[in-house]
């Protein structure tokens, strides 16, 4: 009994130990939701936005209102440094533990990304499941500065924005920071990341950008996939090839696509699902893929004067469909093929599944392999409901 207390004690006083020795007081931490990294005249631009949980917390009412954010900026020759730097501003230590999104400036990926992102993985303190997106048009900082009208944090706004906009969306991609790095590890396969931008003048709020950022109202939009090389920028995907690199990706969740009529007007169709398998193999010592999408829609929106009832139109406009699903994979892979050469869809990947002693042959050189790949593409599509009124009632109003 005596020994089992002695026991008992010596584990109370290891608890009470480990529990204590790095203890931080929320007091004493500015809590960073979203980082930003430009680059500037040869120098690094750390941007970090800092919540006041006090304000977040507050309801509305009497007294002043306070911001719920702050943005900090500092120079740098390195990363480090600038982070180490905006000490000298910011009234408590930073803490990174809550990042929910890094935005990366245009230079600073154009150069190679490898440099911040070991940063941010090895670091302890930072868990690798945030978001990581470009600016594209501006800098991370004038992203992070931005306000929106729904959301006290602009680094929430970002987060949620893209979560929505990939689920609503097809030429949106949301990209990890893990997911990012095994992209740059793995064979076959090069990574993308989303653009972010501002619409509408945007505002510096100050001249200096080793200083506090007054957030400007500004309106976010995602906007084209940028594509790597390694870890380097290349270009970007235009709305139609991004909306075709995530259906060759298979990470269209509901999107949609329109099919002109014979007049000015359109048909709008609702992609509800999507699936898409990519097969890859080596045969005579020329590598093939063939990428096959299944996709189900509804009719969303009819102002053309077409008689729905009719199985013949349905299959004529599910063809219709098919056909630009088709032309969106094709510009997407002629992009990235004869522009960029760089297989962001991971086709060389599905050849090492598929063909592994094949694959042996063909990746020491698939960079000139995959600009000369013939890719096979088979698209089927299903509408399956046409919304609760049949034919459109638009061809049938009165004219004067």
């Amino acid at each position: 009994m005596k020994r089992k207390g002695m026991w008992l004690l010596a584990i109370v006083i290891l608890v009470l130990v480990t529990g204590c020795w790095n203890r931080r007081e929320l007091n004493d931490l500015a809590i960073v939701m979203g980082t930003g990294i430009d680059k500037i005249d040869g120098q690094y631009v750390v941007s970090a936005q800092i919540v006041n949980p006090g304000a977040v917390a507050s309801k509305e009412g009497g007294g002043i209102s306070q911001s719920a954010v702050a943005t900090y900026s500092m120079r740098g020759s390195s990363i480090f440094e600038g982070i180490r730097k905006m000490t000298t501003e910011t009234p408590r230590r930073l803490y990174f533990s809550h990042i929910q999104v890094l935005v990366l400036g245009e230079q600073v990926a154009r150069e190679g990304v490898k440099e911040v992102l070991d940063l941010l993985f090895r670091d302890h303190e930072v868990r690798p499941d945030f978001y990581v997106i470009l600016a594209k048009d501006t800098t991370a900082l004038q992203i992070l500065s931005m306000i929106d009208p729904l959301e006290k944090i602009p680094a929430t706004k970002l987060y949620k924005s893209l979560e929505t906009a990939e689920k609503s969306w097809g030429s949106i991609v949301s990209t990890q920071l893990d997911e990012f790095i095994a992209e740059l590890l793995r064979e076959g396969v090069q990574p993308v990341l989303v653009g972010a931008t501002l619409k509408g003048k945007v505002h510096t709020g100050a001249s200096d950008m080793n200083s506090q950022k007054i957030s400007q109202p500004n309106l976010l939009k995602y906007q084209d996939i940028g594509v790597f090389k390694k870890d380097k920028l290349l270009g970007w995907l235009n709305e139609e090839e991004s909306i075709g690199f995530s259906y060759i990706t298979d990470r269209v969740d509901s999107t949609i696509e329109e099919i002109p009529c014979e007049t000015k007007n359109k048909m709008v169709i609702e992609i509800i699902r999507s699936k898409t398998t990519v097969s890859g193999k080596v045969k005579n010592g020329k590598p093939q893929v063939e990428v096959s999408v299944s996709a189900e829609g509804n009719v969303g929106e009819v102002a053309c004067p077409k008689d729905l009832s009719n199985p013949q139109t349905i299959y004529k406009l599910e063809a219709d469909v098919e056909k630009k699903i088709r032309e969106k994979i094709v510009s997407a892979v002629h992009k990235a093929q004869k522009e960029y050469h760089s297989d962001v869809f991971g086709f060389g990947q599905s050849i090492y599944r598929n063909d592994p002693k094949g694959w042996e042959k063909v990746k020491e050189d698939w960079d000139s392999k995959f600009t000369d790949l013939k890719v096979k593409i088979k698209v089927d599509v299903r509408l399956r409901r046409t919304g609760k009124v049949g034919n459109s009632f638009i061809p049938f109003i009165k004219k004067d």
